[in-house]
């Protein structure tokens, strides 16, 4: 295992380009890092951002990034050199969400200012600003067609938007606090979204209609298709993953063993196995089917924030990330850390056992440096 220079503050999120080759890890301390995950090697370091950074998504043909942060800005990198192609100003509070339309020719971004804004990838000009929301946005997501988009917001409404005339076509409403996150099935036919006010809402994506609701003991936040689209993982602040059948509206499997919020999770690519991470410090691997305990990854030593599979790696690799400042490789099978990327400290390896002079304080003060003892 090794241990290389990286974030040197909580990591918010992770993204895998599409040949499972390269990592990009975005940071509370303001730099999004592209890694090589067969070397371990940080390849760049992107700076220029003065806030948080709460979103990275890579382009579809993996040729650029796209960042959002609350400096208010959008930023579009290239992906090989790591210069800024565009920094897109025109949101005017932080910068929730950035995704790629399917043909990479649009990114949308939702923001604090409550609007949604659609970029020409190309030229960084706006197409359109999408307003109808009367509080912030937190997540946009594009239709599998690329003909729509879908947003969720502090104002308890999911909204459904014409690209073309970039009005609302459905406002969906029924929740009763704020709606955190919102994905469409894989077949584009429904969505799901989940709330603060304890449920996740099943909704027709032609109608509006509302299909199912799923109850929850606490606010619903991270949620996730199986790859079918006949379940939906969802949890939150009880610690447990629920398994809900799309068709029925029944639960499957309450999953507990987390002992505080979970902020992630991720389907692997045959839909057979779900990971989750949580704010205990652990990633944790289910059997999609049965709800069973697979496998507990442990050596995060603070939240975990991030949970990703690497598209190609047939389901066997997962990256984590969280506020430690580490991003983690796993293999899934073995359970077995791969590899740890993180800040070299400054007595990183030091050996100090047997050292004498020195008092407790010193000596863990020594070890948060990265020194070690045997």
């Amino acid at each position: 295992m090794k241990t290389l220079q990286g974030h040197t503050n909580w990591v918010r999120s992770v993204a895998w380009n599409s040949d499972s080759t390269m990592l990009a890890s975005g940071s509370v301390d303001h730099t999004v890092k592209f890694w090589n995950i067969h070397t371990g090697q940080a390849l760049k370091t992107l700076e220029g951002y003065t806030n948080w950074l709460h979103s990275v998504a890579w382009s579809p043909d993996g040729t650029r990034l796209a960042s959002g942060s609350e400096d208010q800005m959008v930023r579009i990198w290239d992906t090989h050199t790591g210069l800024a192609l565009k920094t897109l100003q025109g949101h005017t509070n932080w910068v929730y969400s950035v995704v790629w339309s399917p043909d990479g020719t649009i990114l949308a971004s939702s923001s604090a200012d409550n609007s949604i804004k659609l970029w020409n990838a190309q030229t960084g000009k706006v197409l359109r600003t999408l307003q109808g929301h009367s509080n912030w946005v937190f997540a946009v997501d594009w239709s599998p067609d690329g003909k729509m988009l879908v947003s969720s917001s502090v104002d308890n409404t999911v909204k459904l938007w014409n690209l073309q005339t970039g009005q609302v076509i459905n406002t969906l409403q029924g929740h009763t606090n704020w709606v955190w996150s919102v994905a469409w099935s894989p077949d584009g036919s429904m969505l799901a979204s989940a709330s603060e006010d304890h449920t996740v809402r099943l909704w027709d994506a032609s109608t509006g209609e509302l299909l199912q609701t799923f109850e929850h003991n606490s606010a619903v936040r991270p949620l996730a298709w199986s790859p079918d689209g006949k379940m939906i993982a969802c949890s939150g602040g009880d610690s447990t993953v629920k398994l809900w059948d799309v068709s029925t509206g029944q639960l499957i499997k309450t999953l507990q063993e987390h002992t505080n919020w979970i902020s992630s999770l991720a389907w692997n690519p045959d839909g057979k196995i779900i990971a989750s991470a949580s704010q205990d410090a652990t990633v944790k691997l289910w059997n999609g089917n049965t709800g069973t305990s697979l496998k507990t990854l442990l050596g995060h030593t603070s939240w975990v924030s991030a949970v990703a599979y690497a598209p190609n790696s047939e389901g066997c690799i997962i990256a984590s990330g969280g506020a430690d400042e580490m991003i983690k490789l796993w293999d899934t099978v073995t359970g077995e850390c791969l590899r740890t990327l993180r800040n070299v400290r400054f007595y990183e390896g030091m050996n100090i056992t047997g050292v004498t002079g020195i008092t407790e304080a010193q000596k863990a003060t020594l070890k948060d440096l990265g020194a070690v003892e045997n």
